[in-house]
């Protein structure tokens, strides 16, 4: 819910609702969702154009949600039935502190699961996405794309490292191998990249 501090200024929270598409076009910081409602898309102080009928959410030194078309590196935290939850790590290559999750469909490709039922995605596999939508205050990521999906995990059996081998994951200390969804680029390497240049804005 929304907060008030000691002068009466009305704190919105990410997700809520800021005005209707009747009474202002929506401005910085918010975004329209598909019944017509603006809402914030940071933490921060609501401003209002009244001349030209445009509202803004002024942040608050708060982190802010991901972007439609925003490149999302996080780890997968949940398994559902038809989708993952992924905590965001990094925001277009910047280190993200938010604690933001998103979403994305276990449904790529040959469904998600290949024709023997086994899963292409692990808690703890790290992975890359592009922010779709921001649909009912949830980041939607879509890893159909071919640099996206897996970007590096660690052997299921022994936590091994492992190497990429066509669609598969290989650990190359016990040799136990997994399908996934695989970036293009693959590996330990690219996750130390993203990592140093993370840490170093």
């Amino acid at each position: 819910m929304s907060k008030e501090n000691n002068n009466k200024v009305m704190i919105m929270l990410p997700g809520e609702q800021v005005a209707s598409i009747e009474e202002f076009e929506g401005g910085k910081n918010t975004y329209l969702t598909q019944d017509g409602t603006i809402r914030s898309a940071a933490i921060g102080t609501k401003a209002m154009d009244l001349k030209r009928r445009v509202i803004k959410i002024e942040p608050k030194n708060a982190p802010m949600l991901p972007k439609i078309g925003d490149i999302l590196v996080g780890y997968v935290e949940m398994i559902f039935a038809s989708m993952i939850s992924v905590k965001v790590l990094y925001i277009n290559g910047v280190e993200s502190t938010s604690g933001f999750s998103a979403i994305a469909s276990m449904r790529v490709g040959g469904g998600g699961r290949d024709r023997r039922e086994r899963p292409i995605f692990r808690t703890g596999d790290i992975i890359r996405g592009r922010v779709m939508s921001l649909l009912n205050s949830t980041v939607h990521m879509t890893i159909a794309e071919r640099e996206f999906g897996v970007l590096y995990t660690t052997c299921f059996m022994c936590g091994g490292d492992t190497v990429k081998v066509n669609d598969t994951v290989k650990c190359i200390e016990c040799g136990a191998w997994e399908p996934r969804k695989l970036t293009n680029d693959y590996g330990k390497e690219t996750l130390r990249q993203i990592f140093r240049a993370g840490g170093s804005r």
